[in-house]
C-alpha cells in the first residue's frame, strides 16, 4: 500500500521571516497532520540535512518542524539494512491544544521508501518558491 509524507508551505510571512507549514503522512489506513511555524528557510534546511541521505548504513537524520507548544512534527529518516532501504518515523502534535487541556494531540507513523524517492522529494523542497502553492511528496509503502 503507497504511503505519502508531504510538506507543503506557501513560504508567505508578514516581513518577520515567520511563515506556516502543513506536514502529512497518509495511506488509505491512516493519516496525520499538522501545521507548524517556521522560518522561510525551514525547508531549505531540511533538504541540505537530506542531500545525499543515506551515505551509509547507519546514516540518521533527525529534522524538526515547527516548535513545542504551537504544533511540531519531528521526522526521523534511518536505514533499515545494507541496502540502504529507508524507514522515517513522523512524529505529529497537534498545532492547538485538545479542548480545555494543556495537551496536544500526538500521533506516530511510519513509513519506508527506496533512497532514490529522498532524491527526488529534496528536489521538490528546493523548488518551493515564495508566494506559490508548495508541495513536496515523498512516497514509500507502509512497514
Amino acid at each position: 500500500m503507497e504511503t505519502k509524507l508531504t510538506l507543503e508551505g506557501t513560504l508567505e510571512h508578514d516581513g518577520d521571516g515567520i511563515c506556516r507549514f502543513h506536514l502529512s503522512l497518509r495511506n488509505d489506513d491512516f493519516s496525520a497532520s499538522t501545521s507548524v511555524w517556521g522560518y522561510e528557510d525551514n525547508h531549505l534546511d531540511f533538504a541540505e540535512a537530506l542531500s545525499g541521505f543515506p551515505q551509509d548504513s547507519c546514516s540518521k537524520i533527525i529534522y524538526r518542524f515547527g516548535s513545542p507548544g504551537t504544533g511540531t512534527c519531528d521526522l526521523d529518516f534511518f536505514c533499515l539494512d545494507g541496502l540502504g532501504h529507508i524507514g522515517i518515523w513522523a512524529t505529529f502534535e497537534s498545532t492547538y491544544p485538545k479542548g480545555d487541556l494543556s495537551r496536544h494531540e500526538q500521533a506516530s507513523l511510519f513509513m519506508r521508501c527506496e533512497p532514490s524517492a529522498i532524491d527526488s522529494f529534496v528536489a521538490e523542497i528546493r523548488r518551493f518558491v515564495a508566494g506559490s502553492k508548495n508541495r513536496a511528496l515523498l512516497s514509500g509503502h507502509e512497514p
